[in-house]
Order: structure tokens, then sequence, then C-alpha cells
């Protein structure tokens, strides 16, 4: 029987060659800017991630606690207990002013008495969903870090403010892309209905005469899914070819040690398969949705 269906939508595609091709090249377009959407999909997540990497929060002691001191060594530990990624960094006042030196040894040299700088705990790698337990980690602990009451650019809530705005910013970024990516998905299911729809529309006589004289229903579902299946594969290698020939002349665009890091996942052939029963699926169920209209009607 299924040689019988596979024979059936073979007779289909062949009997309007237009259509056939047109359904095709849309489904093969529609394929590559799925792949287009990965792209950007792969693209947007590494600057997010590039962006929160270089966001860093700076710890300033007061001068009396030290490496040493208990309440330090109790931050320190809860932090790396609570938030294990989170790299730590101590910084003694002098190691402190010695980095200072490198960077301005002029600026130093006005330094004549004791060393102002205090000591420092860096915190880096920090994932954005870590910052609201890293925060209350840090609040319990507020009470040892320096108040800079002539500039608060270097208190912690003030840079803890700061880096919840870049966050958010990012969070609205990644929430944009996913709702561009689910209209884009609808858009999809909606276009194939359409193409199935109108391609169901010029065999409707023939769901008819086959509803009439009692045939199984696999009769009349059966060569358009296989129909679609078709198109499907066809549209698939079409634009995967293209999609490949892209990829590999992206180094003029990317570092070329670095295209498939940020513009393509290394599980690129199961993506790409997953996307191919993806639209099969789909293709089947609008073929059964729109050829039951007509056998309702």
């Amino acid at each position: 029987m299924l040689y019988r269906l596979f024979k059936y939508s073979i007779k289909n595609i062949l009997r309007n060659k237009f259509l056939s091709f047109s359904s095709v090249i849309v489904l093969g377009l529609l394929m590559f800017f799925v792949n287009l959407l990965m792209i950007m999909h792969n693209l947007s997540n590494n600057l997010i991630q590039a962006i929160n990497s270089k966001l860093t929060l700076s710890l300033y002691l007061k001068d009396e606690y030290t490496k040493e001191h208990i309440a330090v060594k109790n931050l320190i530990q809860d932090i790396e207990l609570s938030l294990p990624s989170i790299e730590i960094q101590f910084k003694t006042k002098d190691e402190v002013l010695e980095d200072m030196r490198k960077q301005d040894e002029e600026l130093v040299s006005i330094i004549k008495s004791q060393n102002p700088l205090p000591a420092t705990i860096n915190l880096s790698n920090i994932k954005m969903e870590e910052y609201e337990k890293l925060n209350i980690i840090i609040e319990w602990k507020y009470g040892i870090l320096t108040d800079f009451k002539t500039n608060s650019t270097y208190d912690y809530r003030t840079q803890y403010d700061r880096i919840l705005k870049i966050i958010a910013i990012l969070k609205t970024l990644k929430l944009a892309l996913y709702i561009i990516i689910w209209v884009f998905l609808l858009s999809i299911f909606v276009i194939t209905y359409s193409i199935i729809g109108n391609f169901i529309y010029h065999y409707r006589d023939e769901i008819y005469i086959t509803r009439l004289v009692w045939w199984w229903n696999s009769f009349i579902y059966g060569p358009f899914v296989f129909q679609w299946i078709i198109y499907s594969v066809i549209g698939f290698f079409l634009s995967t070819n293209i999609f490949l020939v892209f990829v590999n002349n992206a180094s003029v665009f990317f570092d070329k040690s670095s295209v498939k890091q940020y513009i393509v996942n290394s599980d690129l052939n199961y993506i790409l398969l997953t996307q191919l029963f993806i639209f099969i699926g789909i293709g089947a169920l609008s073929s059964f949705l729109s050829a039951r209209r007509y056998m309702k009607n």
C-alpha cells in the first residue's frame, strides 16, 4: 500500500510541475532563513556572553580588614560554596598599588606617605542569573566594605545597580530574539499550510470522488503526506548546500579559526536533521488539516 501511495504522490508532483517547483523553492528559502536565524541566535548568545564576561564587581574593603580576617574569609567562602563558577581574586593594598603603578607610574609617584588604596576582592565570570544570589551574600557582609562618601562610583551598590541595568538590556535583547524566532516559526506554519492548501485545492474533486467510493482515508491523506516529504527532502538539500557554501565562505567576515564557534553550533548535522523532521512534521500536519477540510465539505 505504501508503494501505491508513493506512486500516487509522484503522479501528483508531475501533474503540476510549476506548483511543485515553486513549493520546493519556497521550502528551501524557509529552511535557509531558519539557518540564518540559527546564526543570529548564536551570534547574539556569544555577544551577550562576551559582554557579560567583561562585567566585574570590585569589593573595596575597609582598612582594618585583611585576607586573614574572619569576616573576609567567611565572605569568600560563602561565594565559593554558593557560586563556585565565580572567579575570586583578592588583592592586598600593596598589590593594588603595584597594579596602579603599572598603569600610571606618575600618578603613583604623587603618593608620598601611607598607601591610601583599599584591599580589593575582584569578582568575575558571573553568570547573569547569579547576580541576585551574589548580591544577597555580599549585602550580609556589607559592613566590611568601604563606604565612599565623596565618590559613589566605586561603591558596591552603585556598581551593582549599573550592572543590573546592563543585564536588563541584555535580557531584553535575548527576549526580543526569541520572539522573532517564534513569530518566524509561526509564519512558517502559516506559509506551509497555505502552500499545501493551494495544492490540495486543485485536487478537491478527486478527494470528493475518493470519499464517495468509500476508499480508505489513507488514500486521501497519504499521497499528500508523501508528496510533502519529497518536497521537504529536496528543499532541505537545496537550502543545506546554499547554507554550507555560506558557512565555508564566512571567513570573509569572521576569523577562519572561529567561524564554527561564532556562527554555527558544533552539532550542526544534528540541528539540520532535526530541522528536516520538523518541516516534515509541519507539512504532514498541514496536509492532514487541509485535506480534512475538503473531506468535511
